[in-house]
């Protein structure tokens, strides 16, 4: 998993939504999911556009190919057809969204005054 890889490795670039890409990096078909996701948060960029949206550990992450989120439990051979060509030197591009912070969700749940009613996430009305 580095910049340089053999012939048999995959290079695959990350694009974030605001059009920013992230390496490419070299990957064996054998790596999973998860573990693609950790280099990704490992050498997620320090400056320019992606420092306002950094994600807090790599299961933060999504992973997007053709369209598909891709399971953290499969290999990168299991997305092999979805990658298209994957020539040597071709590199693969998969698109890598960040989860939104779910700050307020906690505070939400706990409430100071024991006399209210609870708080509905949703309701529906029907005229």
């Amino acid at each position: 998993m580095s910049n340089e890889g053999s012939a048999e490795d995959l290079q695959i670039r990350f694009r974030h939504s605001s059009g920013t890409d992230i390496g490419p990096f070299s990957f064996e078909d054998g790596n999973t999911i998860q573990s693609v996701k950790s280099v990704v948060f490992g050498r997620w960029p320090t400056d320019g556009p992606l420092v306002k949206e950094c994600p807090s550990s790599a299961a933060d992450l999504r992973l997007l190919c053709s369209g598909q989120f891709l399971d953290n439990s499969k290999t990168l051979k299991d997305y092999r057809k979805l990658m298209g060509s994957t020539e040597p030197l071709a590199v693969v591009t998969m698109h890598v969204l960040v989860r939104p912070p779910q700050a307020g969700k906690a505070a939400d749940k706990v409430d100071s005054d024991p006399g209210k009613p609870a708080k509905s996430g949703c309701a529906c009305v029907i005229c």
